[in-house]
């Protein structure tokens, strides 16, 4: 029995080494660089969509509190139909926690304009949900989605607004 006791107890003590040497970097003035794995795809109306990998930076200038921002860039297209795509996004998020698995809640703020063979345009302002995941204390893995307001200027017909999920996208942090 005493030896059940110890193993136990070991055991105990190792998940427990383990789980405070795999803390993460979220604290107050802590930085973090953020690149899309799968990228989000952007409606510019009449069937018109496009997908630009988007890079962005974090800062913690609170425990629990992070300003976003963020730059995308996409160039081709068809043969004949080269197309540029810029995106820009700026935002807020409030995570609930900051443990290795860190669920969170934001806004943002994303434009983003396509010129050559068509230009567009397409404004967002949305509220984000998500959570990152720490493999190591400087490298995390995120998933989110948005929802909110959308305003579109597509190539083909009419500007027009519309409600709904408005970005979702997988992607990895490095912080620093």
């Amino acid at each position: 029995m005493k030896k059940i006791a110890l193993v136990g107890a070991t055991l105990a003590f190792v998940l427990a080494a383990g789980s405070v040497s795999a803390a993460n970097s979220m604290t107050t003035g802590a930085m973090g660089l953020n690149v899309t794995v799968i990228p989000e795809t952007i409606d510019f109306g009449g069937g018109n969509t496009a997908s630009s990998p988007m890079v962005s930076g974090k800062y913690f200038y609170a425990k629990e509190m992070a300003l976003l921002g963020g730059v995308g860039f996409a160039s081709g297209g068809p043969s004949g139909a080269s197309v540029t795509l810029i995106k820009l996004m700026g935002g807020v998020r409030k995570y609930m926690n900051t443990n290795d698995f860190a669920p969170f809640i934001g806004g943002r703020v994303d434009y983003a304009s396509t010129s050559g063979t068509g230009s567009a345009s397409n404004l967002s302002l949305q509220a984000q949900a998500g959570a990152e995941y720490f493999l190591a204390k400087q490298f995390s893995i995120e998933g989110s989605a948005g929802f909110g307001f959308v305003s579109i200027s597509p190539v083909v017909g009419s500007s027009y607004t519309k409600l709904g999920t408005a970005s979702a996208g997988v992607s990895i942090n490095l912080y620093f």
